[in-house]
């Protein structure tokens, strides 16, 4: 018997592509861990035999999303399958973000390192001191460590500042002190060196809302002196990208951000890479980001390629029993709640008027301790509003005007909304991209040439986000359900390969033949995301909320694939991706407004 011609073929989908172009029906052959051929079904599709076809007849095919802002430095290690971002048709996570990670190190001060991540990227403590071996030093031999591994998706890692300064400069370089001419020149030395070993770029941090101990995240108050040797390092090795969260991206400090994009540009015309800001709508300056953008653009007509990078929905806090935002849980009746599963909460206050009215009134009389930066009763939303089963990320009615219609207070609803779903219901408190009540400015920023799509965050800010369903949401929301959205075409690529593209990762992020075989085959009229739930399987004794989706009949990971109606089938093809010694990473164009 004739051996097959393929290990895999995909037939008669609708294929976007990635790249932009409309839609087309066709069959995709994968051979080898890439794809071999795209033939269109009006040229008769792939005619050879495969060990495996799926039938993808009335489904879209599409690349792997590529999550180019995760936290996933100290989740990979107790957790191969990366949840959720698995569930969600992610095929590449990038970690490494915001300055943070885990080397280079020096033995006796990894404290430090699991200090600032838990400080900043709210990731428990002893979680990361059980899970992590420490079997590391330098950045080549923690990209080992990482290569060792198998997961469900590839791996990608960064330079991170915050560790390069405790490693170079010990305790002066976590307290923000100046590095001295010579450090400097060492930080870049070893930056350099983790680049040609494999990481994808270099990372930092300006941004004042990074907190450690009783300052600010290591390198916040690093400026041009220390970051210019280490875009000239990187450029003397080919280029790389940069990217940093910048002072002023929350709205305080108005006054630093020309100052930041001037840094950007100094840092992309010494690198010769791209440099990748953060970007935020703020409530205190909601246009502000419309300046960024003009003057982003205007630099890079000028020959230095700033971009920014923007998350597709709000960034928000979700509040409710399972999370460390509860408003209702600072007065003494709580403490009686406590002992409780979620369920029995919600059970025992749904039975008994005294205890939610002593609740109501406790509430009311410590919004001083709860309501001091969020949870406006006019600003606060339920997560699943009343009459739907699906998370809303654009919602129209707050609790306040949903007690208005319904003769209850503000806070009556909040209770209400908490209890539903056996008490894992979730208010969602949008502190930034939804300034004017809805999501139009994420759209413009989306659709800007100069923006690339990430912030999910996947990996950290355990029990107060979900944000790793980012992708799943922008296919459905921006691409199927918004009235006025996205052409579906140009969220897959928004979301694929731009993403891949800023990294420098071009063997991936568009169905091609010689393209790595990372796919998804979609249900797209019926892909929606699921309700978030509290999930205790943080080692040791730790929770965190996950989401999963409906929809995503089978992704594939290098040609393997792992998950078929979101159950993994045990397949464990995911690796460390390293960059390519000598290769420049440099953005591929974006696609046009919409």
């Amino acid at each position: 018997m004739a051996q097959p011609t393929f290990d895999l073929v995909i037939r008669d989908g609708t294929v976007v592509d990635g790249t932009g172009v409309d839609r087309f029906v066709a069959d995709v052959a994968v051979k080898n861990g890439l794809i071999a051929e795209v033939v269109a079904q009006s040229a008769g599709g792939v005619r050879g035999t495969a060990e495996r076809d799926i039938d993808a007849a009335g489904y879209i095919v599409t690349p792997g999303w590529v999550d180019i802002h995760t936290h996933y430095d100290g989740q990979l290690t107790w957790d191969p399958l990366l949840t959720p971002s698995c569930w969600h048709g992610v095929t590449t996570a990038v970690m490494g973000n915001c300055g943070m990670g885990f080397a280079p190190v020096r033995k006796g001060t990894e404290g430090w390192l699991v200090e600032m991540m838990e400080s900043t990227e709210d990731i428990p403590a002893r979680c990361l001191h059980e899970s992590i071996l420490w079997d590391w030093e330098s950045f080549p031999e923690y990209l080992d460590s990482v290569d060792r591994g198998r997961y469900a998706m590839d791996v990608g890692a960064q330079v991170p500042h915050a560790a390069l300064r405790a490693f170079v400069m010990g305790e002066r370089g976590a307290l923000n002190e100046p590095a001295s001419p010579e450090e400097s020149a060492e930080m870049a030395r070893l930056v350099a060196e983790g680049i040609e070993a494999g990481a994808l770029g270099f990372s930092f941090s300006r941004t004042k809302a990074h907190t450690y101990k009783d300052g600010w995240q290591p390198g916040t108050l690093s400026g041009q002196p220390e970051l210019e040797p280490i875009a000239e390092a990187i450029a003397g090795i080919g280029g790389a990208t940069i990217m940093f969260s910048p002072r002023g991206v929350t709205g305080m400090y108005p006054d630093e951000r020309q100052g930041e994009l001037d840094l950007a540009e100094q840092l992309a015309t010494a690198s010769g890479g791209p440099v990748m800001m953060c970007l935020i709508q703020v409530g205190p300056d909601p246009t502000e980001w419309q300046t960024m953008l003009t003057k982003m653009s205007e630099v890079r007509s000028g020959g230095a390629e700033v971009l920014a990078q923007c998350t597709g929905r709000s960034i928000c806090t979700l509040a409710g029993f399972a999370t460390k935002f509860n408003p209702f849980a600072h007065g003494p009746t709580w403490p009686e709640l406590e002992p409780l599963s979620l369920a029995e909460k919600s059970a025992r206050i749904l039975s008994n008027p005294a205890l939610r009215e002593a609740l109501l009134a406790e509430a009311d009389s410590t919004r001083d301790i709860w309501q001091a930066r969020k949870l406006n009763e006019e600003k606060t939303y339920p997560l699943v509003p009343p009459e739907s089963d699906v998370p809303q990320y654009e919602p129209d009615k707050s609790v306040a005007a949903i007690g208005r219609e319904t003769g209850r207070t503000g806070l009556e609803v909040m209770l209400e909304v908490m209890c539903t779903d056996e008490g894992q219901g979730l208010l969602n408190y949008p502190h930034y991209n939804f300034i004017d009540g809805n999501l139009d400015a994420v759209r413009s920023m989306m659709i800007d040439p100069g923006v690339r799509v990430g912030l999910s965050d996947a990996g950290a800010h355990l029990e107060t986000l979900s944000d790793a369903s980012l992708h799943t949401f922008m296919v459905t929301h921006w691409g199927r359900d918004r009235d006025h959205g996205i052409p579906l075409e140009l969220v897959v690529r928004k979301i694929t390969s731009e993403t891949a593209s800023v990294f420098g990762l071009d063997d991936r992020g568009v169905i091609a033949p010689g393209k790595r075989a990372d796919l998804n085959v979609i249900d797209y009229e019926n892909l929606a995301v699921g309700r978030p739930w509290l999930a205790r399987d943080v080692p040791p004794d730790g929770a965190r909320l996950l989401q999963s989706a409906t929809g995503y009949r089978y992704t594939v990971v290098a040609g393997e694939v792992t998950f078929v109606d979101g159950e993994h089938t045990g397949a464990l093809p995911g690796r460390l991706i390293r960059r390519k010694a000598g290769e420049t990473s440099r953005s591929a164009p974006s696609g046009g407004a919409a």
